[in-house]
């Protein structure tokens, strides 16, 4: 199995840029702002969660909220890799 990442989706929120990425087994991958190494995470209707987290401003988040538009980005990018 590859561990391509493809790049579906990138949004600001709160003077951030996120993209985020799915691979072939369903991993969704978050990069904030110009960051090169991902933050691996699961995308649940609505979210994505990254158990080991992500810090943002200083604080350590676990759930990223993410718009239709996102999650139905994260669903063709996963699809397309089947």
């Amino acid at each position: 199995m590859s561990d391509e990442v493809k790049i579906v989706n990138e949004f600001d929120r709160d003077n951030h840029h996120y993209k985020i990425g799915v691979a072939a087994d369903g991993q969704v991958s978050v990069y904030l702002d110009d960051e090169t190494k991902a933050h691996h995470g699961y995308h649940f209707p609505g979210i994505i969660q990254i158990p080991k987290g992500i810090e943002v401003d200083g604080q350590m988040v676990l759930r990223i909220p993410i718009d239709n538009d996102c999650e139905s980005a994260i669903e063709k990018g996963i699809a397309d890799f089947k």
